[in-house]
């Protein structure tokens, strides 16, 4: 869009009228506005929920989006220190979508009174990093939420997680840091690891990269396991069973660098990637599909180079169907050559 200062005014309600159907009309019609549009908003929904935010940070954030949408850059800084002080987080964001901030009082697990919760989303489409109050960094991949408690780094370092989180973690010996996802339990003093707990997938993996790593069962007093560095942890989340081993510790964590890579991977787990990593819809025409493996590095590839790619190399048709307006997923259909 050729005035990024009218997105900008359309967003915080300033454009009326005439104008501001032309641009949502210019929107309808041009996808890099619309991606545009949408940082935007997202960004400034953000700072707006921020309750405790002076007017004149909201006015100095305004202009730093047009400083920094004018300069282009793939790297779309929503805040600093100075604007989400209250929060005892830097955060921001890379990739497509927004990443979620926000604290409500609830139960943290079934382990403790009600108290303060933060919760941080990466949105699907986005790969983002944040501080926490330790100074600990943690990566978030696409599709990924934590939430820690008030008290964090003050008497307990504990986290919940769903999602994919590679932690690089401040060494505390008189306070572990804990990622709980589902029973599973990762206990560290200070270390880096990886730890891919989605919802959907079967299991959940621990991927250890330095420093010393501890899988415990909150419900099973004898479940103890400790990973070395270069090993994979594969927790089975029904029958509970682990499986460990020496892995290409790069496979699993690349993604934080906006890396994707697959090594013979089944078909289901690469769809699964591709879907959250670029927030698009993947319909598989025929069940055989997913008897596939597809083995690629995928970094600045468009959505057609990457399928023409799965396409050649696993013997299917594909047909991308973009989405027409803000509110419509960019669709992929994948069916047999045969």
């Amino acid at each position: 869009m050729k005035n990024t200062d009218d997105i900008l005014q359309t967003v915080t309600g300033n454009l009326k009228g005439d104008a501001k159907k032309a641009v949502l009309s210019q929107l309808d019609e041009d996808q890099s506005a619309r991606e545009e549009f949408r940082k935007i908003k997202n960004a400034w929904a953000l700072a707006s929920s921020t309750k405790e935010m002076p007017d004149y940070q909201i006015e100095n954030l305004y202009l730093n989006f047009k400083k920094r949408l004018a300069t282009k850059q793939k790297t779309f800084r929503l805040s600093s220190y100075d604007l989400l002080k209250y929060a005892a987080v830097f955060i921001f964001a890379v990739g497509l979508s927004s990443l979620f901030f926000y604290s409500q009082p609830h139960f943290f697990s079934d382990r403790k009174p009600a108290q303060h919760i933060t919760t941080v989303i990466a949105d699907n489409g986005q790969v983002s990093k944040i501080i926490l109050p330790d100074s600990s960094v943690v990566w978030l991949n696409s599709g990924t939420q934590i939430t820690y408690n008030t008290n964090f780094a003050v008497n307990n370092r504990e986290i919940n997680l769903s999602g994919q989180a590679f932690f690089q973690v401040t060494k505390n010996k008189r306070i572990p840091l804990k990622v709980f996802c589902n029973n599973l339990e990762v206990k560290v003093l200070g270390t880096k690891f990886d730890v891919s707990a989605y919802p959907d997938d079967k299991n959940i993996r621990v991927a250890l990269e330095s420093g010393k790593v501890e899988m415990l069962n909150t419900k099973i007093k004898s479940f103890r396991y400790e990973l070395k560095p270069g090993e994979m942890a594969q927790y089975d989340k029904f029958s509970e069973n682990v499986s460990l081993k020496k892995v290409n510790l790069q496979k699993f964590t690349s993604w934080k660098d906006g890396v994707l890579i697959f090594r013979d991977d089944p078909m289901y787990e690469v769809i699964a990637k591709l879907k959250r990593r670029y927030d698009i819809n993947i319909e598989v025409g025929q069940p055989d599909i997913y008897k596939s493996v597809f083995t690629a590095t995928i970094k600045n590839e468009t959505l057609e180079e990457i399928f023409k790619s799965i396409g050649f190399s696993c013997s299917v048709r594909y047909k991308i169907i973009r989405g027409e307006n803000l509110n419509t997923r960019t669709k992929v259909i994948l069916t047999n050559k045969h």
